[in-house]
């Protein structure tokens, strides 16, 4: 297995894959870091706090939510782009049983995956260092940074892995493009509004998209109401929290873990599903 996962790394970092995807999640979390910093000054506009506004928990959840994915992504197309390539047929032959080439990708994606969390996270941690030099807002708490960050690369190296399993399942790199990005920003939008003041609200929060979002958005948001209304947090009205669900992602009440657990599932789900495929397909 050593050798397999040796040359996965090889494969993978010889080509333009890895950072063609990086770059732009690097870009959107410095952006949604300055964001961030346009935020807390319209908070402090209508009500002047007497506590740095910790924008950063929010900025580091608004770019964990668009940047996933390209982990997603990235772990698609490690796999359908060999399909495209029939370099797939080489891999499976050397490899006893095929399984084990699934198993070294999961490996290479989970590292992957964690390298883009991090660069996501300082990428945030950036754009919220101008927010904070131009007077508005801080980083609050440590633990409550280190947590959200630690969230985030959580949330990333599972979105790569369940990329992972999804190429295996489809074998096509086009799709492996189109369908994830249509269901999470158009299909699932639809599905949320459409669920959103229903009977069937409370089935959201367990949508793919909003169980990944979740992971992050359901604990930056509680810890950044924390952080704004100190002692008074008590009396914060359910509505602030909902706006907040609105604009950064996740679901009021609905804890962080329990979106971790439903995500969890989702990429065993799609893991073991291309799995499956991979083991019966055709790739003479």
């Amino acid at each position: 297995m050593g050798p397999m996962v040796k040359a996965e790394f090889r494969k993978t970092f010889t080509t333009n894959l890895w950072w063609a995807l990086l770059i732009p999640a690097a870009l959107i979390g410095f952006g949604s870091g300055w964001m961030g910093s346009t935020f807390a000054g319209i908070i402090n506009s209508f009500e002047p706090l007497d506590r740095p506004v910790p924008l950063a928990l929010l900025s580091v959840a608004a770019s964990t939510n668009f940047s996933t994915i390209f982990g997603a992504l990235f772990g698609a197309l490690s796999v359908a782009g060999e399909y495209r390539h029939k370099t797939i047929t080489t891999s499976f032959l050397t490899a006893n049983p095929r399984g084990a080439v699934l198993v070294a990708k999961l490996v290479v994606a989970a590292a992957v995956g964690a390298g883009y969390g991090v660069v996501t996270v300082l990428s945030a941690g950036l754009g919220a260092l101008i927010g904070v030099s131009q007077g508005f807002g801080g980083f609050g708490d440590l633990g409550d940074c280190l947590g959200v960050a630690g969230a985030c690369v959580l949330s990333m190296v599972l979105w790569t892995l369940l990329g992972v399993g999804f190429g295996a399942l489809v074998a096509n790199a086009v799709l492996a493009v189109i369908l994830p990005l249509v269901y999470k920003f158009v299909v699932e939008f639809i599905l949320s509004m459409a669920l959103a003041g229903s009977d069937g609200s409370a089935v959201s929060p367990y949508l793919p998209g909003a169980a990944g979002n979740g992971i992050v958005s359901n604990l930056a948001v509680p810890l950044f109401i924390a952080g704004v209304a100190g002692p008074d947090e008590p009396d914060v009205p359910r509505a602030a929290f909902e706006i907040l669900h609105l604009f950064f992602g996740g679901d009021y009440g609905h804890a962080w873990w329990a979106s971790l657990l439903t995500f969890l599932a989702y990429t065993a789900v799609f893991v073991a599903g291309g799995w499956w495929a991979s083991q019966r397909r055709d790739v003479a």
